[in-house]
C-alpha cells in the first residue's frame, strides 16, 4: 500500500462485529480496529488507532462509534461515544466515556439510538450524542431512523415492525404479513430483509415490493444513498441501484 496502511483479509481478522456502508465505502468493524473493504477479501486499516469498534453510524459526513480502546491503550474502557470528522482516521470523545459500550448505533439528522451492552438499555440522543436519556430495556432487534422526520423511527421486534413518531415514547404496530430480520431507512425508501429476499417500502412500511432474492438466508443489511450491502453466509453482495441488482465482492 502506497500510504503505508496495514493490509489484511477478512479471513485474517479474528472478530468481525459488523459491516457498515458509509457513503460509497464498506467499513468492517473488528476487534482489531476499523477497516475498509477495498477489494475481494482485501481490507486496509482506517487510521492508526486499532480501537475495538462495536457500534458505528454516520450522521451526514460525521462518523459516530463506540466500543473498547485498542489493546495496550490506557484510555478508559469502554470508550463511550466517539466521533470522527475525517472518516475514521482520528476520533474524539463526545460522551459516556468509561460508562457505555454501544453494540449497536443507528442515527439520522442529529438523532442517535444506541443499545448499551452492559445495562441492556436503549439510549436516545437528540443532539448528536452530547446528552442521552434511557428508554428502558431494549427489546428491538433493529432500528431504522427516518432520514427526514425528527422523532420518527421504525423498530423490528419479534420479526414485526413498530413505528414511533415521538422517539419511542409510544409505538404503533405496522400491519404486515412478512417476517423481517433487518431494516434500513434511506432517502429512497425503507428496506428490509425477510426470508431470502430484500423488500422495499416507500410508505413507511405499509406496503412492500420484492426487489431481490438471494441463494441463502441473508444476514446483514446496510445501506447509504450510494451503496447497499447484504451478506449471505461468507459472501458480501453490493448494489449501486438501491437493491434492484447485486454483485458478489467477497
Amino acid at each position: 500500500m502506497s500510504d503505508g496502511a496495514s493490509a489484511a483479509t477478512l479471513d485474517s481478522v479474528s472478530h468481525i462485529h459488523h459491516v457498515k456502508v458509509v457513503e460509497s465505502k464498506i467499513l468492517v468493524l473488528t476487534h482489531e480496529g476499523l477497516y475498509e473493504l477495498v477489494g475481494n477479501n482485501e481490507m486496509k486499516l482506517v487510521g492508526k488507532d486499532k480501537i475495538d469498534v462495536m457500534g458505528l453510524t454516520p450522521l451526514g459526513k460525521v462518523l459516530f462509534a463506540s466500543g473498547h480502546p485498542a489493546q495496550g491503550s490506557k484510555a478508559p474502557n469502554p470508550i463511550g461515544l466517539v466521533k470522527s470528522m475525517d472518516g475514521g482516521l482520528s476520533w474524539k470523545a463526545i460522551s459516556l466515556v468509561g460508562k457505555v459500550d454501544f453494540h449497536s448505533l443507528e442515527g439520522a439528522g442529529s438523532e442517535l439510538y444506541g443499545t448499551d451492552s452492559q445495562s441492556g438499555n436503549l439510549l436516545y440522543s437528540s443532539d448528536s450524542g452530547k446528552t442521552w436519556k434511557s428508554l428502558g430495556t431494549s427489546t428491538f432487534a433493529d432500528i431504522a431512523v427516518s432520514p427526514e422526520l425528527p422523532g420518527v423511527a421504525i423498530a423490528l421486534k419479534n420479526s414485526e415492525l413498530l413505528i414511533t413518531k415521538n422517539a419511542f415514547k409510544s409505538t404503533t404496530k405496522i400491519k404486515n404479513s412478512l417476517k423481517f430480520t433487518q431494516i434500513e431507512w434511506r432517502d429512497s425508501g425503507l428496506y428490509a430483509l425477510g426470508g431470502n429476499s430484500l423488500y422495499k417500502s416507500t410508505n413507511s412500511g405499509k406496503t412492500w415490493i420484492k426487489l431481490s432474492t438471494f441463494k441463502g438466508a441473508p444476514g446483514i443489511l446496510s445501506a447509504s444513498d450510494q451503496l447497499m450491502l447484504v451478506t449471505v453466509g461468507s459472501d458480501i453482495y453490493t448494489s449501486t441501484n438501491s437493491g434492484k441488482s447485486f454483485k458478489v465482492i467477497a
